[in-house]
């Protein structure tokens, strides 16, 4: 057949330096299965294993994988490309770590579960690249449907399954509308192209006749995006889907699928609607003002940690999308992609510490926090580390990329929207320190044992500690590392 002919011929030619790392990702997904029949019951954590060694070896390739351009031109490799395909793998390793307790305690270790976290983890590494509205689509209707999954994983709690269904139903009505504005869009070309770059072209010529028809189209991909990363008004979904989901999974869903959708966010707003930015950004600083104010302000009242976090991650998304309004796509994605790294690094510290004391039936609620300095004070330390940074308090890395960050928003001429930014991170300074109070200044509701970490657990809460407490010394290091991995 010419069809698979061609195909085969493409991916023979690009495989060694643009598919390796993704083409590894899903031979392993698709090997799962049929290896899980030699597995017995009781040695289903040997899927933790064999996950965390292919997610591994796929990064190590990503970034050695040299630039190019592939798939009839519908993705592509590049600093981008390779700096958030980093991101989306270290987030997926950290996730298996931090699953390993809560699925050993309730004994809900399946192949399913790997498989559809590498699937995810293979459509973010797709979404990436994409260069088109197309693959872009694809890839993130397969990053999205399997977290639909995971977030409904424990099949038996009735949280969990009321979470995954509305994560569901909102994702789809949200994949409706991004489909039909690429639609519109495509339509609004005369039916010739979806390529990012034809596609400035083309809808800049369109536009300035006054197209009804761009605007719509524009609009309604901005929505679908902004859902994507919880952005308000479209957040809706994400209080209950973290509360709901297992924690593990909402650790994921803070870092990964983010970091992800704004690395596309970037390259679709940044690339393909660039010549119609008159279109998007009013109603796209509206969105990033909102999530600021409306994020932290909710993040006030909330008793529950998985909640006070997922409203903070609308906050932070708010931050990150002032690199997308930067209008420098290069200088845009660098700033966001320091910031998605130094909120990974503290996202994971946070949720090893919630995980670890769900160990002991505790975690969910600020409450179970009370004395925790008392009971065990490294651990006490270590989240009032990872509080702090979220809250951009100097000297740790947080404060430094909120500045990066801030200052990039100065320069471009968003002196509003870098004030709003200024005054919700003193708000949310708030709600991180009642937390930290209650720590510190609370007795400790019952005096239970102490249990101990596990290895992999000290690993975790040590290395991202140290990078919190060191990294803003290297600060100037930092942005070169930065510059070189995105810039490529």
């Amino acid at each position: 057949m010419p069809f698979a002919q061609s195909l085969l011929e493409a991916l023979t030619r690009d495989l060694p330096y643009l598919y390796g790392p993704l083409f590894l990702v899903f031979a392993a997904t698709l090997m799962l299965w049929p290896g899980d029949l030699f597995v017995g019951r009781g040695n289903k954590r040997t899927w933790s294993y064999v996950a965390f060694l292919v997610l591994a070896v796929a990064g190590v390739i990503a970034m050695l994988t040299a630039s190019g351009v592939g798939f009839s031109g519908m993705f592509r490799v590049d600093g981008l490309t390779k700096g958030f395909q980093f991101l989306c793998v270290v987030a997926g390793l950290i996730t298996i770590v931090l699953s390993q307790p809560q699925l050993n305690a309730l004994r809900e270790q399946t192949v399913e579960y790997y498989a559809l976290l590498l699937f995810s983890i293979a459509g973010m590494m797709l979404l990436v690249g994409a260069t088109d509205l197309v693959s872009m689509y694809f890839s993130l209707e397969l990053m999205a449907l399997c977290i639909y999954i995971l977030v409904a994983y424990f099949r038996t709690q009735e949280r969990s399954i009321e979470a995954g269904m509305k994560y569901f139903l909102l994702g789809a009505f949200s994949s409706g509308i991004l489909l039909y504005g690429i639609s519109l869009l495509f339509a609004a070309t005369g039916g010739t192209t979806t390529n990012l770059a034809e596609l400035n072209e083309k809808l800049a010529l369109v536009s300035s006749n006054g197209s009804l028809l761009v605007f719509a189209g524009v609009l309604m991909v901005l929505v679908g995006f902004a859902f994507k990363v919880a952005a308000v008004p479209f957040h809706m979904w994400s209080p209950d889907a973290y509360e709901g989901a297992p924690t593990p999974i909402t650790a994921f869903m803070s870092m990964a699928p983010k970091a992800a959708a704004l690395a596309a966010f970037v390259r679709v707003f940044g690339t393909g609607f660039h010549g119609v930015a008159p279109d998007w950004i009013m109603p796209l600083t509206f969105i990033a003002g909102a999530s600021m104010v409306l994020g932290n302000v909710a993040a006030l009242r909330q008793q529950s940690m998985k909640r006070l976090l997922a409203y903070s991650s609308i906050a932070h998304v708010g931050y990150m999308l002032l690199g997308v309004l930067s209008g420098d796509v290069q200088a845009g994605a660098q700033a966001i992609w320091l910031y998605m790294l130094t909120y990974l690094v503290m996202q994971s510290g946070a949720f090893a510490v919630i995980i670890y004391l769900q160990g002991k039936g505790e975690g969910e609620r600020i409450d179970d926090f009370r004395g925790l300095a008392k009971r065990q004070p490294m651990l006490a330390f270590a989240m009032m580390v990872f509080l702090l940074s979220l809250a951009g308090i100097p000297p740790l890395l947080g404060f430094f990329s909120k500045f990066y960050l801030f200052k990039l928003a100065m320069e471009q001429g968003y002196t509003t929207l870098t004030v709003i930014a200024l005054l919700t991170s003193a708000v949310a300074a708030y709600y991180y320190l009642n937390v930290v109070a209650t720590m510190y200044f609370k007795e400790p509701a019952t005096d239970g044992e102490v249990k101990p970490l596990s290895v992999a657990f000290t690993f975790v809460l040590t290395v991202t500690c140290a990078l919190i407490l060191v990294g803003t010394f290297f600060g100037f290091k930092l942005l070169d590392w930065t510059s070189r991995i995105v810039l490529g």
